[in-house]
């Protein structure tokens, strides 16, 4: 609307000009340079300018919500590898695992410990810190074939730390692309266990062939959850670039533009900064990178799905996300900019969480 008004009080001085000079002849040539060049150039210079508002809004544009991250924990049996927007935190999860005697053998004695399985520890803060103080020894028991028997091992809880690895990894990647950053909120991962061998008996040279393995947790049988997988909305994907690269106007950048149209465009998206990214942009079903690379190459792509829960889900442990329903004392707050500082409003924002209904739940369904 501006543009246009602009251009209307452009052609009007141009025509009062005009109808200033006398001269037929020099009214004409003024007619004809205005008409031919400057009009020209002055469209030219506003369609420029707007797409460069563009721009910028686009970039300046974000969408709080559409960059909400859900956690959760899924039993193994239930996990669905077509779930409609979660994916395992870590792919090789949904591997069946496989011990090798000979692998846990060399393991044990070269560096003290071989990583069985992973399990949530199904208790609140104090219980778990004294289990990591304590640091308790269990017994379990490997049953093999050829020869025949069963094996009596030793094997500890160790702090998971490779989920929060992936959180970290996140963090880094929203500021990378510009994105303001919201702390997960990832309870499950503050609670994953692996669970680790660090004692066999002598006897054991590695070509058993093993049948099971059976570990006696003892008191802490209550807490301990297995074939548990982490999940998050969050799919890593390999997309190739559209076209060739744009040198941008600094002659060091180049803009690169990615289709996300088979994906959908209600999802956000990050793009892994291997190639010292400066600025990622959506808009509509296409992502504009500025890179400092020139190389037309495959992107890695994190997509952040953004979808409702269907009816047929189902979550023995609750899912939990970043985002929160604001109560009318905060919006009424950010409105009027008036600070409501009770122990109300305090608990007005807490239950903006969604909260409420997990910490009613029982030892199973609880963090």
């Amino acid at each position: 609307m501006e543009q246009t008004d602009s251009m209307e009080m452009m052609k009007e001085m141009i025509r009062n000009e005009i109808q200033s000079i006398d001269a037929l002849t020099e009214r004409t040539a003024f007619k004809e340079l205005m008409e031919g060049v400057f009009l020209g150039l002055y469209e030219t210079n506003l369609q420029m300018y707007g797409e460069l508002e563009r721009r910028i809004g686009d970039e300046l544009g974000y969408d709080q919500s559409r960059y909400r991250v859900r956690t959760g924990v899924i039993e193994r049996e239930y996990f669905d590898g077509s779930h409609h927007f979660l994916s395992p935190m870590e792919d090789n999860d949904l591997e069946e695992k496989h011990y090798d005697m000979k692998e846990i053998v060399d393991t044990v004695r070269e560096k003290g410990e071989f990583p069985l399985m992973k399990v949530l520890l199904c208790c609140d803060y104090m219980e778990l810190e004294a289990l990591w103080e304590s640091d308790p020894v269990f017994k379990g028991t490997i049953t093999t074939e050829a020869p025949e028997g069963e094996w009596e091992i030793e094997v500890r809880l160790k702090r998971n730390t490779a989920y929060l690895e992936r959180i970290k990894y996140l963090y880094h990647l929203f500021i990378k692309n510009g994105v303001p950053w919201q702390t997960v909120n990832a309870p499950y991962l503050y609670k994953m266990a692996d669970v680790v061998v660090t004692g066999l008996p002598k006897e054991l040279d590695g070509q058993e062939k093993i049948c099971q393995v059976t570990i006696q947790f003892g008191e802490y049988s209550r807490v301990v959850r297995q074939e548990l997988i982490p999940v998050w909305n969050i799919q890593k994907l390999t997309l190739d670039g559209i076209g060739f690269p744009t040198p941008c106007g600094d002659h060091s950048s180049y803009e690169h533009n990615i289709s996300i149209h088979e994906y959908g465009s209600e999802h956000a998206y990050l793009a892994e900064d291997s190639q010292k990214i400066q600025s990622v942009t959506q808009t509509m079903d296409k992502l504009r990178i500025i890179s400092a690379t020139g190389e037309a190459k495959k992107w890695d792509v994190y997509m952040l799905r953004s979808s409702k829960d269907h009816r047929i889900d189902r979550y023995t442990y609750p899912l939990m996300q970043n985002g929160r329903s604001e109560s009318f004392a905060e919006k009424y707050q950010r409105k009027w900019n008036q600070n409501i500082r009770t122990r109300t409003e305090l608990a007005h924002f807490i239950r903006g969480f969604g909260l409420e209904e997990i910490g009613r739940a029982s030892c199973r369904e609880r963090v």
